[in-house]
């Protein structure tokens, strides 16, 4: 395994954009067909759905990029240098503050139902409540998901931190196959629940493979300096795989994490290769540092926009495209995500990490031996 680092690689800003907007596309394109007020006046999309569903495999790229991320900077973790307390610390400040606010904020009709009636809806249950603190519950349809939708990938990421910290305890120079092995355990202890639980459907789910894919890239693939012919192969591959599987039908079955993880890790390698050999346009970069707010507001926005545009559209007698619809939604989810990250996101994150004057980052006396 060779060491870690922690040189910002400009690159995944990037790749943070391209499966951001991907993810809020898919779910623009899902809000203006499948699920459009059914009288709405829309002419078809003239994209197939197979293409549709193929934008949520930006959440698959999300996810070798946290198990990569986690690895390429756990070198202070390692050797000892900083606590692993310090590590949990800093990525609960990093998602779960505006998660929260987020999550309140799909929380007020709720909460103003049982202002004014005393009765706690679905939402308030215990159960679902637990979802502030990440925990897996089902829907009002069964599926495993929290009250904002997408949290249930925070989820995930929240167990790969837990897992991540409890490698680096255990097996510091031997951190790969520790986290393999604590996720083996992790799956088998979700396949021994009872099936009607959200926490067997939840530990059960092979898609922590693709946390394990970063990681291993991180640990183990050599990218630096390589063929930019390579790495534009390797993105077509990416892309074209894709689209296959999607086509297939395999993102909602187990085959995910096997399927559109091997897709999005050769996306990811074909960009993280092109390191210091392309210049990002800088709204791009900036796009990707504002992907999480983009991620957790967007399907709240879309969906506060869909009436005002059925609205408008029975107003003025228009036939609205359903591609077009989309890619307004598309552009208010991005729009009202990024101006989240500017008022809120940054200027928490920046307050709750800020370090105090005149203090060093703590250290373990711990012994390593060098690599």
């Amino acid at each position: 395994m060779r060491p870690t680092q922690d040189r910002e690689i400009i690159g995944l800003q990037a790749l943070r954009a391209f499966a951001a907007v991907a993810v809020v596309l898919h779910h623009a394109l899902r809000a203006a067909t499948v699920n459009a007020p059914a009288d709405m006046p829309l002419s078809p999309s003239l994209l197939p759905a197979w293409l549709i569903e193929a934008g949520a495999g930006g959440v698959d790229v999300f996810f070798i990029l946290s198990g990569f991320l986690m690895v390429y900077i756990s070198g202070s973790y390692v050797q000892g240098r900083r606590p692993v307390s310090h590590f949990l610390q800093q990525r609960v400040l990093r998602v779960w503050p505006m998660y929260v606010l987020v999550t309140l904020f799909a929380l007020k009709p709720a909460l103003m139902q049982w202002w004014a009636t005393g009765e706690r809806g679905f939402n308030l249950s215990t159960e679902r409540l637990g979802g502030l603190l990440l925990l897996p519950s089902f829907n009002e349809h069964h599926l495993i998901q929290p009250i904002v939708g997408v949290g249930w990938t925070l989820s995930y990421e929240a167990l790969f931190y837990l897992c991540f910290a409890a490698a680096i305890l255990v097996a510091r120079e031997h951190l790969f196959p520790a986290l393999c092995v604590i996720l083996a355990a992790v799956f088998g202890v979700g396949l021994l629940l009872p099936d009607a639980t959200a926490w067997h459907g939840f530990l059960a789910d092979p898609i922590t493979l693709e946390f394990l894919f970063g990681a291993a890239i991180a640990s183990f693939v050599p990218w630096r300096g390589r063929s930019p012919a390579g790495s534009a192969l390797m993105l077509a591959a990416g892309l074209l795989l894709f689209g296959v599987f999607a086509h297939l039908g395999l993102m909602p079955t187990a085959w995910r994490a096997v399927s559109f993880g091997v897709a999005a890790a050769l996306l990811f390698v074909g960009v993280l290769r092109l390191e210091g050999q392309i210049s990002w346009p800088r709204w791009v970069v900036m796009l990707g540092n504002a992907s999480y707010s983009i991620y957790l507001v967007h399907v709240l926005v879309i969906y506060q926009l869909l009436p005002y545009a059925d609205r408008a559209a029975r107003r003025h007698q228009w036939v609205l495209s359903a591609d077009l619809l989309a890619l307004m939604l598309t552009a208010g989810g991005v729009g009202v995500g990024v101006a989240c990250y500017f008022l809120l996101e940054k200027p928490i994150t920046t307050w709750l990490m800020r370090k105090p004057r005149g203090t060093a980052p703590a250290a373990l006396p711990v012994s390593v031996r060098p690599r």
